[in-house]
């Protein structure tokens, strides 16, 4: 491992692993006839050099029983992941050892600043002999060989199986991003961790070094510097977690030492005025091993949005409206959080998360007879989680459980002037265990068979009332889940292998899993699949997966909820008229089956290049779709009539807005997309393989390593500008969504609606066939900058009032700019003022061009509901972030 701070201060330390033990050795007396001894070399298993810091570490810390010059020490993971057996000592007839000399593998000399540093600082005795932190190197033999081998387990916190990740970010990858968190960097990075396969609005499965998290809250504020690697895997490797296969999923490894206190506070102001903001929050983690303990609070305030505060257009014979008549509504927060983990017996580890949070916020929908129509929003939620790690043989197990309280409270003010406030309330209580075992169940000529087999249970009850004038409608709804889900992989060809494998790496996985709801009946889900990589650039991923899905508790028996002055376009008289809408549960809703085909191809076609390619092709076919109930369109109101109310006139005057069952729905995907990362700079080879760590401070390197051997370079010389490079990027990322096709059938006997060609269920029109993320950014010496941007294609809405009516959605593209200075290595470096030290001030500007959807129709004119300001209230957002490190 490799440190660098501001000033290029490095440190560097053997890698250990907990398992690692090493036998002791003797030095053996040099017979009169040996040869005279041979420079000492120190390469990896493969040719290739070691990193500087492996280099540096082994000449430093060997003393008199260290191998014997010309001994070749490797670092190459034990194959099936089992050590090598370590010998009781050195060759017999070893020479003794003499004074080492320095030098790379090809025999070039090293440069003069790091051969003047090894001389100085050579340690006589091994590492981890003596001190605290250390771990011996475990040694070993190669087979037909003299040479001494130091070899290492699997990495630390890898995931199960042997599907390779899509891609990979180190330390100094993700620094580029100048994202805070765990949440801030997945958001950042959300066009790469994005599924097409999911039942939507759900991020990935996240796990913490290779294991489940009981709650995503829990890691979400862990600080980016704490991360020594994050990976990213295909929906596939869910299945080994129990998880469905329709989400991606992130695997974050953090160091094994870390400790910080982090302040930060946010301001945020529309460029367009109204709706200030701002948020504080304060964090504390440590990490040691295995043991971690973190607490943290947050705050944060936003001002109500008035449709008068911006360019909206309201009705001629109500001018002044928008005083009355919130966009969006000011909202308060504050959340708690704390987490303690540690070993609870041997092989065994256990953690513990609590969550308390509370949000208010209040609005305007209009005016009443007696006044502004208020509405006041109250939710507390409380969480208790826990996850407990272990191993039993080659066996691993985890217990996670969870238990959350979630009370909701609504209160609207009576439209008629009463004074009346209309009262709509839940609760909801849900507890829930899962148990999942992972292991090898057998040995293949392709390698171990293995298994995932996970069991759960779900305990939840929901209440929900609802007043309104002289009504008062109750729910009382329960639902217990039992829920059993295997998954077994199989490997047919692997090259890893001593045999010769003529297709590369080759599996199949088959999985199946079963679920039984107290009020749904019996949920089925199977699938099977291949993984195939015939060349370590080319990865190849199918599968096919048939699955139920039940309706949720709030889908089922939400609180009926009237909200008044709901401005809507009526296709069908081609007005714009304020309804009132009722949202709420469905108690008649059924389970939804659906079938999903994915075909998936990874390319790094680029040796020693940080480039890859991936392309997806997604086809979903669903029967009994759940939707929120769609816009008013003629095939809408034909397939459910009585879901409209109308004056006698025919005057649209409200909408039963609660979720429904279409007949079927069909949607074909294409997503391509292209990384590319490189450090801004030449790189000495010597430091291009190295592992690095970036720190604060020598004190920052000192307690993350208690026995590190710390040297500095000049930031002026040859290894100064070298550690600068390496530790700057470049990154770039493309990605594309192109839709084939997407239809929605309402009701069985009805035509489909094609939502390519002016289809619509939704109030943003059909689907639209094209969107691009782009993504690029450049950091160097604590400055940093990125900017993103979306374009959608334009869509439209036919079908509605006369034959030659059409509501056209242009296409538009959002640019998002984001730069960020780290104080105290632009100032004064590792001499900065103390309060400069960890310091990082971020500029962000959100629509930097201030473009908004527009909507016209036939004649050019813009509905009074499809306003600009109604789609995107915002606009330009400006951010200011300052944060603090201690």
């Amino acid at each position: 491992m490799a440190g660098v701070m501001p000033d290029t201060l490095c440190a560097q330390q053997l890698p250990p692993t907990a398992s690692d033990k090493t036998t002791p050795r003797t030095n053996a007396a040099t017979p009169a006839d040996q040869a005279p001894p041979k420079k000492r070399e120190f390469r990896s298993a493969d040719g290739k050099p070691l990193p500087p810091e492996i280099l540096k570490m082994l000449e430093e810390k060997f003393k008199d029983g260290a191998p014997p010059p010309g001994t070749v020490m490797t670092f190459p993971p034990a194959k099936d992941g089992q050590a090598q057996t370590p010998p009781a000592g050195p060759p017999s007839g070893s020479p003794s050892p003499e004074t080492p000399q320095f030098r790379s593998l090809d025999g070039k000399p090293l440069p003069p600043e790091i051969l003047r540093q090894l001389n100085e600082q050579f340690k006589e005795r091994l590492p981890g002999e003596k001190g605290t932190g250390g771990t011996k190197p475990r040694v070993g033999t190669r087979a037909n060989s003299d040479d001494i081998v130091v070899v290492s387990s699997r990495p630390r916190g890898s995931v199960v199986g042997n599907v390779p990740p899509e891609r990979s970010f180190s330390q100094v990858d993700l620094r580029a991003f100048g994202a805070d968190n765990i949440g801030a960097l997945l958001e950042t990075i959300s066009a790469q961790t994005a599924s097409n396969r999911g039942r939507g609005g759900g991020g990935p499965v996240t796990l913490l070094n290779g294991r489940r998290v009981s709650d995503f809250a829990e890691i979400a504020r862990i600080p980016s510097e704490a991360i020594e690697r994050m990976e990213i895997f295909p929906e596939e490797v869910a299945l080994k977690y129990g998880y469905r296969a329709d989400q991606k999923v992130v695997n974050i490894v953090t160091f094994q030492r870390f400790r910080s206190k982090v302040g930060q506070v946010t301001f945020l102001t529309p460029g367009e005025g109204g709706r200030e903001s701002g948020a504080a929050n304060g964090d504390f983690l440590a990490i040691n091993g295995d043991t971690r303990m973190s607490l943290g609070a947050s705050y944060s305030h936003a001002d109500a949005l008035l449709e008068s505060e911006r360019d909206v257009r309201q009705f001629a014979d109500t001018p002044e409206l928008g005083r009355f008549r919130t966009l969006l509504p000011a909202s308060e927060q504050f959340g708690l959080n704390g987490v303690v983990s540690g070993p609870l017996l041997k092989d065994v580890s256990g953690t513990l998360n609590g969550r308390f949070d509370f949000t208010q916020s209040d609005g305007l929908l209009g005016l009443g007879l007696g006044g502004p129509v208020q509405r006041s929003t109250d939710r507390t939620l409380g969480h208790l989680g826990t996850t407990i790690n272990g191993r039993v043989g080659r066996w691993q197990w985890t217990v996670t459980g969870n238990y959350d309280h979630i009370d909701n409270r609504v209160l609207t003010d009576a439209f008629d002037g009463s004074g009346r406030r209309d009262l709509a309330l839940s609760t909801d209580r849900l507890a829930n265990v899962d148990f999942l075992f992972s292991g090898p169940v057998l040995s293949l000529p392709g390698g171990p068979l293995s298994a995932n087999v996970r069991f759960g249970a779900d305990f939840r009850d929901y209440t929900s009332r609802a007043t309104t004038g002289t009504t008062d409608v109750r729910a009382d709804l329960s639902r217990n889940r039992g829920a059993a889900q295997i998954d077994v992989d199989v490997p047919i060809f692997s090259r890893t292998q001593n045999q010769s494998s003529p297709l590369g790496n080759l599996s199949l996985n088959a999985n199946a899993a079963v679920e039984r709801l107290s009020d749904a009946g019996t949920l089925r889900t199977y699938g099977y699949g291949l993984n195939w990589s015939p060349i370590a650039a080319i990865a190849l991923v199918g599968s096919v997966t048939e699955e139920q899905g039940a309706p949720t508790l709030e889908q089922l028996g939400g609180p009926l909820l009237v909200t008044p002055n709901v401005r809507t376009f009526d296709f069908l008289r081609r007005e714009v008229v304020d309804i009132a809408r009722a949202s709420g549960g469905n108690a008649l809703l059924r389970s939804d089956d659906r079938r999903t085909v994915r075909l998936g191809l990874n390319l790094r076609p680029l040796p020693k290049t940080d480039f890859t390619l991936s392309f997806d092709y997604v086809s979903t076919r669903i029967d009994n779709p759940i939707a929120p109930f769609p816009i008013l369109t003629a095939q809408i109101e034909a397939a459910f009539p009585e879901r409209f109310t109308r004056d006698a006139q025919a005057r649209l005057v409200g909408i039963d807005g609660r979720p429904v069952n279409f007949a079927a729905s069909k949607r074909d995907q294409i997503r391509w997309g292209l990384n590319f990362t490189r450090p801004l700079g030449a790189v000495p080879a010597i430091l291009r393989d190295a592992r690095v760590r970036v720190f604060n401070s020598e004190a920052d390197v000192r307690r993350a390593y208690p026995n590190a051997v710390v040297a500095q370079a000049d930031s002026s010389s040859a290894m100064g500008r070298g550690a600068a490079n390496m530790t700057s990027r470049l990154y770039v990322s493309l990605y594309h969504n192109w839709t084939l096709a997407d239809s929605i059938q309402l009701r069985d006997g009805l035509p489909a609606l094609n939502l390519l060609t002016g289809g619509a269920v939704d109030f943003l029109g059909g689907r639209r066939r094209h969107e691009i993320e782009f993504q690029a950014g450049v950091f160097k010496k604590g400055l940093g900058a990125r900017v993103t941007a979306t374009w959608r294609s334009g869509t439209e809405i036919r079908g509605f009032g006369a034959a030659d009516a059409v509501l056209r959605f242009s296409d538009f593209a959002v640019v998002n700019l984001n730069l960020f200075a780290n104080l105290g290595e632009r100032f004064g470096k590792s001499n900065a003022s103390g309060w400069l030290k960890g310091m990082r001030a971020t500029l962000g500007i959100t629509n930097l061009f201030n473009t908004r959807p527009q909507v016209r129709d036939q004649f050019g004119a813009t509905p009074l509901s499809y306003q600009p300001a109604y789609l995107d209230p915002l606009g330009r957002m400006v951010t200011l972030n300052l944060r603090k490190v201690f």
